[in-house]
């Protein structure tokens, strides 16, 4: 049996702080893609003829996308995701095999490795995360590179014991 290294998600109804409204041409068809990108449908309204009017995707809490059927238009919606401790290489090749337009993984100059993808309809979603390796580098860059009224701990986000 393999093992699942993926976050569980959280299927809880809660109010959210922060998401996404996508628009796409077909729904069943945009579904099944952010599903390869690791999220799940957590629910659905039905609209006319019990055709789904509105579905919410969720893949880690607080990363929540609702998406409704309509006339899209392309390159309207970006949105940026927590990639979590996923392999970025294995979600864009299951995302490209879903037929996502995928870029990545890529290294940024601001120390995350992303993988960007989108949907037939131009929405685009990138999943980052910090270059695990480049920590101490990143700290010093921010250090000397970022101004701004903001505070780091030292600890790694994914690992906040590290203060």
């Amino acid at each position: 049996m393999t093992k699942n290294n993926e976050p569980a998600i959280d299927r809880s109804i809660y109010p959210m702080p922060m998401f996404v409204n996508l628009v796409v041409s077909n729904l069943a068809a945009a579904e099944a893609l952010y599903a390869s990108a690791g999220f799940i449908t957590l629910a659905a309204i039905p609209g006319p003829g019990d055709v789904p009017s509105l579905v919410h995707l969720r893949r880690e809490k607080y990363q929540d996308i609702l998406m409704t059927q309509g006339p899209a238009e392309r390159g309207t919606t970006t949105a940026s995701f927590a990639a979590g401790a996923i392999d970025l290489a294995v979600a864009a090749e299951r995302i490209r095999a879903a037929g996502g337009d995928v870029t990545g993984p890529i290294d940024t100059p601001w120390f995350t490795t992303d993988v960007t993808f989108s949907d037939a309809d131009g929405n685009t979603v990138t999943l980052t995360a910090p270059r695990q390796v480049d920590q101490a580098a990143a700290q010093a860059w921010v250090a000397d590179q970022i101004t701004g009224d903001f505070e780091t701990s030292g600890a790694h986000p994914f690992n906040p014991s590290e203060d």
